[in-house]
């Protein structure tokens, strides 16, 4: 059918059909006119909410080394641009998916292995490392409308394949599939907390209309801004704590030594009344340990608590002290590091003795007691 109009050229149309998916109108004009939209159509996701899940809680030994850290997590979805395509009037449109409307990225730290964006988290010393294929992430001005972000990838549609053959519109790269994945990634000290959910980016495309494509006479419309966006990635919140050993009981405990006479300590340095008394941690596996043992009121031999007033019910005894052992049998040094080797798969149980140990001479009757604490660190 022909149609004339004022300045314009014939114009020659058909409807065009794909599958049951969508119609695409093609006009045909002998010279080339050209419009302007404001924004480009927006293609389909496959979901408007993609979620990153990382699992939770994570926990974080102490001495942990900064870099990644945990397991990571992904999540799939496709872009569909097809049905934007059919309702332009163009032969020809290039739709580009684009990341954009980023999250609060650290500048300060490089992604492990120099690829991704580090976003930041409100839990001090630990970042998000995001990843993504078969483009990887970038903070540069490809983003939509020139904004930071990138191209996730390049959608050609065009309505035949010569001008003698303008059906069949299609769409190469359609739809397009992306995987993003999260993982994080430790920067300095850490304070346990929770990861606050982050909208770590938003999809949008744009529509690039070819230049003079060999067979395209006809009115052509340009969409010089982004489409709206159609699609949030969002992080889900992150319980961060940090794992520590735990002791299997009571954090105080007593140990009673026998009851004996004064001549059982008949010189300066003799002890009596030995008794083993044990403290049982649970550590992961594989810590290098360490206990160190205090007390604020030391004996000048070594190992030895002086008694206190203050823990006695009546009058402490006189020239008497209580020394403790390591399992060897040797004096404890006090506030001394005694390394215990690596953590085992299990249980930790650690043996010491408690002993009475004569100071002076003579001694008198009474109570004796004293207080030690122990500390355990590891790396």
């Amino acid at each position: 059918m022909l149609a004339t109009g004022l300045m314009f050229p014939a114009i020659c149309f058909a409807i065009v059909t794909k599958a049951a998916t969508g119609s695409k109108t093609v006009h045909f004009q002998v010279l080339a006119a050209q419009a302007s939209g404001a924004q480009a159509p927006s293609c389909t996701p496959s979901t408007s909410s993609p979620t990153i899940t990382l699992p939770s809680p994570i926990s974080i030994a102490a001495g942990t080394s900064n870099g990644l850290i945990g397991n990571p997590a992904s999540t799939t979805l496709t872009v569909d641009c097809y049905q934007a395509f059919a309702i332009t009037p163009n032969y020809y449109d290039n739709f580009s998916v684009l990341a954009g409307s980023l999250g609060a990225l650290d500048s300060t730290h490089a992604p492990p292995g120099g690829k991704g964006l580090m976003f930041q988290t409100n839990v001090p010393g630990i970042d998000v490392l995001l990843t993504a294929s078969p483009t990887q992430p970038s903070s540069g001005s490809n983003g939509p409308n020139g904004s930071s972000g990138w191209v996730i990838g390049v959608s050609d549609c065009k309505s035949g394949n010569s001008r003698n053959d303008p059906y069949n519109p299609s769409c190469s790269n359609d739809p397009m599939s992306v995987t993003f994945t999260a993982q994080l990634v430790k920067t300095g000290p850490i304070s346990p907390g929770t990861i606050s959910s982050i909208q770590l980016l938003q999809l949008y495309d744009s529509d690039q209309v070819p230049q003079n494509p060999s067979w395209s006479p006809g009115t052509i419309t340009t969409y010089p801004n982004a489409s709206n966006s159609y699609a949030t990635l969002t992080l889900s919140a992150v319980t961060v704590n940090m794992s520590s050993c735990s002791i299997v009981g009571p954090n105080n405990l007593s140990v009673t030594l026998p009851t004996i006479t004064n001549n059982t300590l008949p010189t300066t340095g003799s002890v009596a009344g030995q008794t083993s008394f044990k403290i049982q941690y649970n550590c992961p596996s594989g810590w290098a340990l360490y206990m160190t043992m205090s007390t604020t009121n030391p004996g000048s031999a070594t190992g030895v608590i002086m008694p206190s007033a203050s823990c006695s019910a009546g009058t402490p005894a006189t020239n008497v002290g209580i020394q403790l052992l390591q399992s060897n049998q040797q004096p404890v040094q006090f506030n001394t590091a005694q390394s215990l080797g690596n953590s085992p798969n299990g249980a930790l149980n650690l043996t010491y003795y408690a002993q009475y140990y004569a100071t002076g001479s003579p001694i008198s009757a009474g109570q004796v007691c004293g207080t030690a604490t122990f500390t355990m660190s590891y790396q």
